[in-house]
C-alpha cells in the first residue's frame, strides 16, 4: 500500500511543471525575468506558450513579451518577426502595445519611416503620447532635416516628429522654400502637453528685443565700440526714440543682444526668457542671422523687423518678418510707374554696383521693364573705374545725342556717385537720371552739384530735411552724443518711433492689424511709411531738388 502511495506521489510530482505551464505560472515567471534583465532565460520560458492552438489568447501575450525580451536583448529582427506575426495574423486586444513596441524595434534598426508609420496606427491616447516622445527622442538625434521635411504630410500629426523637425529648422542658417512653408504651417499646430512653445506672457508693456551684430568685425560686448560702427549708430537712434517714447508716457521694456556675427550666438540668444513676453524683435541684419530669427518669429508669432535691408530673400511664407525699408520689388515697381507717367520713350540704360541688393534690383528691374514693353538698351555692372565710360557710351558727352530715354543707376557707392556727378557737372543733359537717395548724403555732393541736371532720387525711407522735427532731432542727438547723427541714426530713430506709435498700451499689441488700420502715415523724420497689407514700406517717393529743397514728384 505504501509502495503504491509513493508511486502516485512521484507521478503527481513529475506532472507539476506541465500543470504549472497550463495555469500560466511559467509565463508569469518569464515576464518577471524580463523586467529583471534575464532576457535569454525569459525567452526560453516563454517558448512553450507561443503555441496558439494549445494556449489560445495567452499565447498572444506570450508572443508580445517574447518580442519585448528579444528587443531588450538587441535581437531586433527576431522581435520584428514575432510582432509582425502577432499583429498581422491575430486580433489581439492589446494591439496598441504591439504597435508601440514594433515602432521602437524599427527605430532601433534606424528604420525611421517604418517606426513613424506604426505610431500613426496607435489609437489610445496614452500610448500615442508615449509614441510621440519616442519619436522625438529618436528623430532629434538620428534623423536629417531633409528626411523629416520630405515626410511632413505623412507624419505632421506626430507631435514628437513636429518638435524634432522644428528644432532642426530653427537651427539652420538657410531654409529651402519647402522648409519655410513647413515652419509657417507649424504655428497652427497645437503641441499641447508642454511639448510646444512656452505660453507667451501677456502684459501692457511694450517689450522689445533688439538683436544686432554690434561686433560685426569681431569681438564681444558693446562697451568699447568705436564711433564709426554703423550698427552702434543705428542703435543710438533707436535708443533716443525709446527715451522719447518713455517721456511721453509709453511703457517700454527693452533688452539688447549682440549676435557677434555668430549663428550659434543667435540661437542661444533666442532661448532667453525675455522672448516669452517680447512684442517685437528689431534686427539682426545679415542674411544667415535673419533666416534664424525670421523662423523663430514665425513659430512664436513675434513680429521681426530688419531695419536696413531691402531684400526679402528668406522671407517667403514668413508672415511675421518685415523690412522697415521698401523691398526691391516695391522700388522697381515705383520707378517703372514713375517712368510711365513722366518720361517719354521706352529705351533704358541700367547700371548697378556689385552689392547683393543692387544686383537683385537690376535683375528684377530688367525683367519687369521687359514685361512692360521697355527696351533695356544698356545693362551693365559698374564700378568707380568704368562708370564714366558707361555714361559716355550711353551718349552723355559733348555734341552727342543720348541713345536712351532714361538712365537708372542702382548704387549706394560714393566711388560710383563721385565720377558720375563730376561728369554731370561738366556736361548738362536733359535725360532723366534716377539714382538712390543715398546720393543726397555724400559729403562731396553739395546741393548745387545735385541740382544741375535731371537727377531724381528714389526714396528709401528718405529723411525729409525740411521738417522741424529733423532739426530738433539733430540738436538733441548732438546734445546727447556730442556728434551729429549719420544716416543710420536717422533710420533707427524713425524706426523706433514707428514701432512705439504702432503698438502700445492704448492702441493694443496687434502689430499687423494696427499697420493695416494706419495705412499711409508720415514718418517722424522721413517722408512717409505705408505697411498696409505689406511686409515692407510701400511708400517710395521719387524726389528732386528744387532751389535747395527736396520735393516729391507726384
Amino acid at each position: 500500500m505504501k509502495k503504491h502511495y509513493l508511486i502516485l506521489l512521484l507521478g503527481l510530482f513529475l506532472q507539476l511543471p506541465a500543470m504549472a505551464q497550463q495555469k500560466g505560472e511559467g509565463y508569469s515567471s518569464a515576464v518577471r525575468l524580463i523586467d529583471l534583465g534575464n532576457q535569454e532565460e525569459a525567452m526560453e520560458q516563454l517558448r512553450p506558450y507561443l503555441n496558439y492552438k494549445e494556449y489560445g489568447n495567452l499565447s498572444l501575450y506570450a508572443r508580445y513579451h517574447f518580442a519585448r525580451s528579444a528587443y531588450k536583448n538587441n535581437q531586433y529582427q527576431l522581435a520584428q518577426a514575432t510582432l509582425g506575426d502577432l499583429l498581422g495574423n491575430y486580433n489581439w486586444e492589446r494591439e496598441d502595445d504591439g504597435l508601440y513596441l514594433l515602432a521602437l524595434v524599427y527605430f532601433a534598426q534606424n528604420e525611421a519611416y517604418a517606426g513613424l508609420s506604426e505610431i500613426n496606427k496607435i489609437d489610445g491616447e496614452q500610448l500615442k503620447e508615449e509614441g510621440f516622445k519616442a519619436s522625438y527622442d529618436y528623430l532629434s538625434n538620428n534623423a536629417t532635416t531633409s528626411f523629416l521635411a520630405a515626410h511632413w504630410t505623412a507624419f505632421k500629426q506626430n507631435k514628437g516628429y513636429v518638435l524634432a523637425l522644428k528644432e532642426k529648422l530653427l537651427s539652420q542658417s538657410v531654409l529651402t522654400g519647402i522648409e519655410k512653408k513647413i515652419l509657417a504651417e507649424m504655428e497652427n499646430i497645437d503641441m499641447g502637453g508642454g511639448e510646444g512653445n512656452a505660453a507667451k506672457i501677456e502684459n501692457q508693456t511694450l517689450d522689445i528685443a533688439i538683436i544686432l551684430p554690434f561686433n560685426y568685425q569681431g569681438g564681444t560686448g558693446v562697451r568699447n565700440l568705436e564711433g564709426n560702427n554703423f550698427i552702434f549708430e543705428l542703435y543710438q537712434g533707436i535708443n533716443l526714440a525709446i527715451e522719447n517714447a518713455r517721456s511721453q508716457g509709453v511703457d517700454i521694456m527693452v533688452k539688447t543682444f549682440d549676435t557677434e556675427r555668430k549663428n550659434e550666438v543667435v540661437r542661444k540668444i533666442l532661448t532667453d526668457p525675455f522672448f516669452l513676453k517680447a512684442d517685437v524683435i528689431i534686427g539682426p541684419l545679415y542674411p544667415e542671422e535673419t533666416e534664424i530669427v525670421a523662423g523663430f518669429s514665425q513659430v512664436n508669432k513675434i513680429p521681426f523687423i530688419n531695419p536696413l535691408s531691402n531684400i526679402t530673400d528668406g522671407f517667403d511664407g514668413m508672415d511675421y518678418a518685415y523690412l522697415f525699408r521698401p523691398s526691391t520689388k516695391v522700388i522697381v515697381e515705383k520707378i517703372l510707374n514713375y517712368g510711365k507717367t513722366h518720361i517719354s520713350g521706352n529705351r533704358i540704360a541700367l547700371a548697378y554696383s556689385g552689392s547683393t541688393r543692387d544686383e537683385i534690383l537690376a535683375r528684377e528691374f530688367a525683367a519687369e521693364a521687359s514685361r512692360r514693353g521697355y527696351r533695356v538698351v544698356f545693362n551693365q555692372k559698374v564700378n568707380s573705374s568704368n562708370i564714366r565710360d558707361f555714361m559716355e557710351d550711353v551718349g552723355i558727352r559733348p555734341g552727342e545725342t543720348p541713345r536712351v530715354d532714361e538712365i537708372v543707376i542702382f548704387s549706394d557707392d560714393p566711388y560710383i556717385a563721385s565720377p558720375t556727378l563730376s561728369l554731370l557737372e561738366s556736361q548738362n543733359t536733359a535725360i532723366p537720371i534716377i539714382v538712390m537717395d543715398s546720393w543726397l548724403y555724400f559729403n562731396f555732393a553739395n546741393f548745387d552739384m545735385l541740382e544741375g541736371n535731371e537727377l531724381y532720387f528714389v526714396g528709401n525711407n528718405t529723411i525729409d530735411l525740411s521738417k522741424k522735427s529733423v532739426e530738433d532731432y539733430r540738436f538733441h542727438f548732438f546734445e546727447r552724443y556730442h556728434v551729429y547723427p549719420g544716416s543710420n541714426a536717422y533710420v533707427g530713430y524713425d524706426l523706433m518711433n514707428w514701432v512705439a506709435n504702432t503698438i502700445n498700451e492704448q492702441r493694443g499689441f496687434d502689430f499687423r492689424g494696427n499697420l493695416n488700420r494706419n495705412g499711409m502715415v508720415k514718418g517722424s523724420l522721413s517722408f512717409g511709411l505705408n505697411f498696409r497689407n505689406s511686409q515692407s514700406n510701400l511708400y517710395v517717393p521719387v524726389l528732386k531738388l528744387n532751389e535747395g529743397k527736396l520735393e516729391e514728384i507726384k
